[in-house]
């Protein structure tokens, strides 16, 4: 039994590392740890600061604002045409924002777990694309809205993550 349960412990931690540092992650995680519990307590302690390094390692924070103004922008002119009123709640111009932190959020989490050296236009869009689907669950703003910002941010999403790639390959090394 402990055998098998510490390589579904061990498939877990890997699945959750990403790519880009897994293999030496794992390996540095079984030497360490002749234990199931603490290869346990060590993963746990581990992976996160594995996933901010690459979140460090992968993040642009410049294009991350630039890409929140477009974003916001588009969210908001929508709101502007369609919905008024909306602007003018209390928290209206937050509601608005919502959007625009889930589409950063996962195109941030999308680059952290790309497998290394994927440069296509597809792959640069897929966080983008996971972040809308995820604020039409959120739905801080009606779903027209939200559907209008959406068409309108993602190809300025593209454009500028074309432009200004989100990852230079000097700072794309293991964590």
């Amino acid at each position: 039994m402990g055998r098998g349960m510490r390589e579904k412990i061990e498939a877990l931690a890997g699945l959750v590392t990403p790519p880009a540092c897994r293999e030496e992650v794992l390996g540095d995680l079984h030497e360490r740890n002749p234990t199931l519990a603490r290869f346990c307590i060590d993963a746990v302690l581990t992976v996160p600061h594995v996933i901010l390094s690459r979140i460090r390692r992968t993040a642009d924070p410049q294009l991350l604002i630039l890409q929140a103004i477009a974003l916001y922008l588009c969210y908001y002119g929508a709101v502007w045409f369609e919905d008024r009123a909306l602007l003018l709640e209390t928290w209206g111009l937050m509601r608005v924002a919502a959007p625009v932190l889930i589409v950063l959020v996962a195109m941030v989490f999308d680059d952290v777990y790309a497998k290394p050296g994927q440069r296509s236009p597809l792959r640069l869009v897929r966080g983008s694309l996971i972040g809308l689907a995820g604020t039409f669950l959120v739905q801080s703003i009606p779903l027209k809205i939200l559907f209008y910002g959406g068409v309108m941010g993602m190809p300025l999403s593209l454009g500028l993550r074309l432009l200004f790639s989100p990852q230079s390959t000097s700072r794309q090394g293991p964590a």
